[in-house]
């Protein structure tokens, strides 16, 4: 026995020898391993409550837009004690706890037993919020997979209370697509212990500071000669004609009653005719005359979809809901209602004409009409499409092929014997954007259309229905054609013009492969925003979605910039005072200088911002930049069909640019911070559209900057256990790299988390795991992470802003709704998007304090007053975004203007600042300062009178030489003397007619002078 024991003390000693040696490995800190939930009171969640009648649900109430059946009290299936809640419905209803009591920002869980019979789509359970007013205003809802029939389970929804959340309901709901008969039993609501952060500022109002990104957007639109011709969407929409080689506007006029204008043709007459959504109007733009008139109200729907106009003087229109088609005739000045043309569809979306034929598309359910322009005899044409449900959108008909479109997908069938030639899906990588060419007048078996998914051009061969793409390659604006047609340029050469949806307007020459895209004047409308960054000289940089280029300078509050150029912008970088710009489409880098006028016509050398580098490579999205060792680095998303993301160099110092693609293999990047020579990234699974992501798990790479080699490696963290999305990334104030990942948990619930790890040795020290349950958006746009100079973190992770402190992983959602963008400035504000608007969450202002340097100041001198403005969180503002307001009780003794003083006269005067910033108002304190006069600075003020001619020469001689008496008998000790000159001076200024002010001013001044001499 004691040599048992010696053997195991031995053994004993050396793991801990062993142990002794090995590395400390500090377990992560996460918010997330607080799993203390407390359970608060669902009033009757058991159900045990007896009812009064069948319908007489207690402490629950039938929801009122549903059917008040359905839903039961019953004792024939219990999970636990006697009764149950029975469901049978037989269409929509819905049943509602009585409210909760809960705590914004607070973390809920929600579980319920379910004991399914019979179903038909799937049942659902919402927690509905309420604010202080008892108004609900969001929702979580949750609807249930259900596999496992005749026994009891549990479902669960988990969320984060929102903002403004004071309440919160049960909500059983049974949509109008879910019949299910069944059981609920032991309804619980849980909250988890508060990781709620106290946050020490409340920010002020919201502050709308209006779009960033402007553009206008038409549906209709017509290409003329020598004019083109829109109507922008608008409350009301406006009608435009303006020139097209100057872009200049020859005519507009704001249409009342419609706000969308889909449908424009020019008629034979030349004139131009277009019609609404809403009243049915035919209008006429009579294009000599200058002149908009209305020809009348068609017979036939409100709504119009489509106009063509035929030879012969006749406007056929398009409407909804009956699905008919009207006929005008120009000549006559007659309509006439050419009725229903497929009985049980409410569209007649599409329209196509030639010399002998009207083409009708309907919808809902696709069908394709003909009709003889000569006879009226209509026939149906069977197409692949006949009896889908779609919408056919444009039908043309060119040599002896139909084209028929549905949206952005076209079949194209054979006329004489109906057999399909092609068909393109709006799932092909090389699909339309909705409209082709007529035959080009250099070869009429090629037509011409827009590759939605690039906006590049390409052609359609009619003798091989074979698809290519231009080459060069022919880039034009990233908006779809509203309008294709050839015409004759200046010189008289055939070239193709294409008006696009944000009144873009290209002239392609075939002959040259030379594209010039200009901007016909139009008013401009805001556009939703798709990227933002701000830089170190306080700017906010912003793109819109499909176009457009705005700054917001924050220190004055202003734009200073709105252009409509460059194309799409994903993301922005800053290197050496440029900024950097990420264009969608080929992933095209811009460099802009903020230093030089903006000057952009498509990117050339002396063009700002100057097109630097095509990435190429099958890249399309550069979503993210960061930058460090004078180098740029940008992560990218491929192209349409495509996998594989790469990281991009550029090297400021040689001027170089270097891609590695498949930097983490089949995954695009979306996150990328650098420390210390080494470049940090992150993935995101998903490709470009139109394809299956092959990878399962979104993972990191750490790049060497100096060695230009790479390791990737698989992020390890709590709540995760299959990101799909990794980034932003970051280095925060404690020098470890900060990230947002967003994936699927253990349970395969959506969850985002997010996380602080050592860029050393990649160990997770903390996380937090952040809405579960919520979709992350944009597979591609990062969450986006900034920090605060208190060493808070700001983030956009679950698209919702949000405020973490670093320390406690405590967080607090600061606005409700949806948050893509944000950004910070100096000062702690914060600059958000939730539409096409810039806004701000001002932190509110604390004091301000006015002080000089001195109290007392001579006649004719001045000084600076300083004014400090401080905000809560002890931030001085920048004053040259406020209005101040300067209040000076005695402006005879002083003036102050832009805070400079100026003593004038004698006399003490009080002033203070009323100071307006970020939509509040402060007062300062006040000051006291008093105006000292003597002898000497009184002669000054009259010689200066005198120069003046505002008193006449003779008089300014008496009274600076009563002056120069007073002082010289002061200064030899002879005060009596002294003050007998100066009231010698006020005799000699009584005795005069000058003016009565400057009489009493000089009074005011010499007795000053005579109290000081008393003293």
């Amino acid at each position: 026995m004691k040599f048992t024991l010696k053997s195991f003390y031995v053994s004993l000693l050396a793991v801990i020898l062993i142990v002794s040696t090995l590395p400390f490995k500090q377990p992560a800190v996460s918010a997330a391993t607080n799993d203390k939930w407390n359970e608060l009171n669902v009033v009757n969640g058991d159900f045990e409550t007896e009812p009064a009648s069948e319908t007489n649900l207690p402490s629950w109430v039938y929801w009122s837009g549903g059917l008040k059946t359905g839903m039961k009290i019953s004792d024939e299936v219990v999970y636990a004690g006697n009764q149950s809640l029975a469901v049978d419905n037989t269409g929509v209803v819905g049943l509602f706890s009585q409210e909760i009591a809960i705590t914004e920002g607070t973390q809920y869980k929600l579980s319920s037993q379910l004991y399914v019979e019979e179903l038909k789509g799937k049942p659902g359970i919402w927690l509905r919020w309420y604010n202080d007013q008892g108004k609900n205003f969001t929702d979580t809802p949750k609807y249930f997979d259900v596999s496992t029939f005749n026994e009891w389970q549990t479902v669960e929804i988990e969320a984060t209370a929102p903002t403004g959340a004071t309440g919160v309901k049960v909500f059983i709901y049974q949509p109008s697509t879910s019949n299910m008969k069944g059981y609920y039993d032991d309804v619980k609501l849980f909250e988890k212990e508060s990781t709620a952060l106290d946050f020490p500022i409340d920010y002020g109002e919201p502050i709308n500071h209006g779009p960033a990104a402007l553009a206008a957007k038409s549906q209709g639109v017509a290409i003329g000669d020598g004019e083109v011709y829109y109507a922008t969407n608008g409350s009301p929409a406006t009608f435009y004609a303006t020139d097209s080689v100057t872009g200049k506007k020859i005519f507009s006029q704001e249409l009342p009653g419609s706000d969308v204008v889909w449908a424009m043709v020019i008629g034979a007459d030349g004139n131009v005719y277009f019609a609404g959504t809403y009243n049915g109007i035919l209008y006429r733009y009579v294009v000599e005359e200058q002149r908009l008139e209305q020809v009348g109200k068609n017979p036939s729907d409100n709504w119009v979809w489509q106009l063509e106009a035929s030879k012969e003087g006749k406007i056929y229109g398009a409407t909804y809901p009956n699905a008919k088609v009207f006929e005008y005739d120009i000549d006559s000045n007659q309509f006439t209602d050419l009725g229903t043309f497929y009985e049980g569809q409410q569209y007649a979306r599409g329209l196509g004409i030639t010399d002998e034929s009207l083409y009708v598309g309907t919808g809902t359910t696709a069908y394709l009409m003909k009709m003889d322009l000569a006879t009226g005899v209509r026939n149906e044409i069977q197409i692949p499409i006949t009896g889908v449900s779609t919408q056919i959108s444009n039908i043309w008909e060119y040599g002896n092929n139909i084209f028929v479109a549905y949206g952005t997908s076209m079949v194209t069938i054979d006329k004489t014997t109906g057999e399909e030639k092609n068909t393109m899906t709006w799932q092909d990588e090389n699909a339309f954007d909705g409209l082709i060419s007529s035959p080009s007048p250099y070869d009429e078996n090629i037509i011409y259309y827009i590759n939605k998914n690039t906006q590049q051009l390409w052609t359609y061969d009619m003798t091989t229905h074979d698809t290519a793409k231009v080459e060069p390659t022919v880039q034009l604006p990233p908006t779809p054609a509203k309008a294709i047609r050839w015409i004759k340029d200046e010189s008289g050469k055939d070239v193709l013009a294409i008006l696009h949806h944000q009144i873009e307007y290209t002239i392609f020459d075939p002959t040259t492969n030379n594209v010039t895209v200009s901007y016909p004047e139009v008013e401009m409308q805001g556009l939703l925003m798709q990227s933002m960054e701000i830089s170190e000289d306080q700017k906010i940089y912003m793109g819109g979605y499909q176009g457009s280029f705005g700054i917001y300078d924050t220190s004055i509050d202003e734009y200073i910039l709105h252009e409509r150029d460059p194309h799409q912008i994903e993301g922005i970088g800053f290197l050496n005072g440029d900024v950097y710009l990420g264009t969608y489409g080929g992933a095209r880098i811009f460099k802009y200088d903020p230093n030089l006028p903006f000057n952009h016509s498509g990117g050339g050398d002396a063009d700002n911002p100057e097109m630097v580098h095509d990435i190429g490579d099958d890249q399309s999205r550069p979503f993210t930049f960061t930058s460090g060792e004078n180098k740029l680095f940008v992560g990218t998303i491929p192209d349409y069909g495509r996998l594989g993301g790469g990281l991009t160099i550029y090297d400021a110092d040689t001027d170089e640019w270097d891609t590695i693609r498949h930097i983490i293999e089949n995954q695009s990047i979306v996150g990328l911070a650098y420390k210390a020579g080494k470049v940090f990234g992150g993935s995101s699974l998903s490709g470009g559209l139109g394809i299956t992501p092959t990878e399962t798990k979104a993972k990191m790479f750490e790049y060497d900057v100096e060695s230009g080699t790479h390791e990737v490696f698989e992020l390890e963290v709590e709540g995760l256990a299959k990101p799909d999305m990794i980034g932003e990334l970051s280095i925060g104030p404690d020098g470890n790299l900060w990230g947002i990942a967003w994936g699927l948990d253990e349970a395969g619930v959506n969850n985002t988390v997010v996380f602080a790890m050592n860029p050393d040795n990649r160990e997770i020290i903390k996380s937090t795991e952040l809405y579960k349950g919520t979709h992350r958006g944009s597979q591609w746009r990062p969450f986006f992470i900034r920090w605060d100079d208190q060493g808070y973190l700001y983030t956009t992770a679950g698209r919702k802003l949000t405020v973490i402190d670093p320390e406690t992983m405590k967080s607090k959602q600061l606005v409700t709704g949806t948050v893509q963008l944000m950004t910070l400035d100096n000062e702690g504000n914060i600059y958000y998007t939730a539409d096409e608007n810039l806004y701000q969450l001002p932190v509110p202002l604390d004091k301000g304090t006015l002080s000089v340097e001195s109290e007392a100041m001579l006649q004719g001198t001045e000084q600076t007053i300083d004014l400090n403005v401080t905000l809560l969180n002890g931030k001085a503002i920048d004053l040259a975004g406020a209005e101040i307001v300067w209040n000076n009780s005695n402006p005879d003794a002083t003036t102050v203007e832009d805070g400079r003083m100026i003593g004038r006269n004698a006399g003490t005067t009080e002033i203070y600042a009323t100071v307006s910033y970020n939509g509040e108002e402060i007062t300062t304190n006040t000051i006291f300062v008093t105006i000292e006069v003597t002898t000497d600075t009184l002669t000054e003020q009259i010689t200066g009178l005198d120069e003046t001619e505002s008193i006449p020469h003779s008089l300014a001689k008496q009274l600076t030489n009563r002056l120069a008496q007073a002082e010289h008998h002061y200064q030899k000790g002879r005060k009596d003397h002294a003050i007998k000159h100066l009231e010698d001076f006020g005799k000699h200024l009584n005795n005069s007619d000058i003016d009565g002010t400057i009489k009493q001013i000089l009074q005011r001044n010499v007795d000053s002078i005579k109290e000081a001499f008393t003293k």
